[in-house]
Order: structure tokens, then sequence, then C-alpha cells
């Protein structure tokens, strides 16, 4: 990193480590947890940045699972008012 960075080593690797996470990358994450390490990160600090990256990851997986569920939900009153409107055109003929 640059001379310029406004952030420490420990920073930088605890948001390694969630970045890490984030694409689903082992090495990476393996990578970053031992540099997190030797930079002076306790496992507590370490533990925060793996539970807060949990969090954002699992966020949109939660909302495309409700709006599944939404859908199906509009799916199965629609599917029961056309039935209902093919009863009522029934009985009419």
């Amino acid at each position: 990193m640059g001379a310029t960075s406004g952030l420490n080593p420990q920073q930088r690797e605890l948001i390694a480590i969630g970045a890490s996470i984030g694409e689903n990358c082992l090495p990476c994450l393996r990578y970053h947890f031992a540099e997190a390490v030797n930079a002076g990160c306790t496992i507590e600090e370490i533990e925060e940045a793996i539970a807060l990256s949990k969090a954002v990851k699992e966020r949109p997986m939660k909302d495309i699972y409700r709006l599944a569920h939404e859908l199906l939900e509009r799916g199965r009153e629609n599917a029961g008012q056309s039935t209902t409107q093919e009863g009522n055109r029934n009985a009419n003929v």
C-alpha cells in the first residue's frame, strides 16, 4: 500500500478479511487471516470483521428469497383467481 494510506495495517487486514469473504476467496481469507494476526489484530477483532462481512453478504440472499416467496404467493393468488374465473364462466354456459 502507498505511504499516504490513512489505514493502519490492522485496519487494512480486517477490511481484506471482509473482502475475501465477500468474494468467496478461500486462499485470500487464509492469507489475510494470517496477516491480520501478524499485524497485531486480536481474534476478537477478526471475529467481528467476519461477523460483519457475513451480515453484509447474507443481506442480498435474504432479499432474493423474500422476493421469491412474495412472487410465489402472488402466483398462488393469481392461480386462485383464474380458477374462480373459470368456474364462473363454466357456470354461465
